[in-house]
């Protein structure tokens, strides 16, 4: 993805806890910031991108479906 450059002025705390984070969750400083400054743009939180191709190659099985009678009792409203 192509961007503009930006130069930010950040302490030195921050700029720590920034890098931290990114090494974390596997991204580069600028991936990072681009995550936390423009959610926006992305509707699926890291955590949840990052699970992407993560399913064993197999392919997924329907369960068996159980028969109403195994169901629990309802009452209408």
């Amino acid at each position: 993805m192509a961007g503009r450059a930006v130069t930010l002025y950040l302490d030195q705390t921050v700029i720590d806890a920034a890098k931290a984070a990114a090494t974390r969750q596997g991204l580069s400083l600028s991936a990072y910031a681009n995550l936390r400054l423009a959610p926006g743009r992305r509707p699926w939180p890291a955590p949840v991108v990052n699970l992407l191709g993560s399913l064993a190659s197999e392919p997924l099985e329907a369960p068996e479906e159980l028969p109403w009678a195994a169901d629990s009792a309802r009452s209408g409203l």
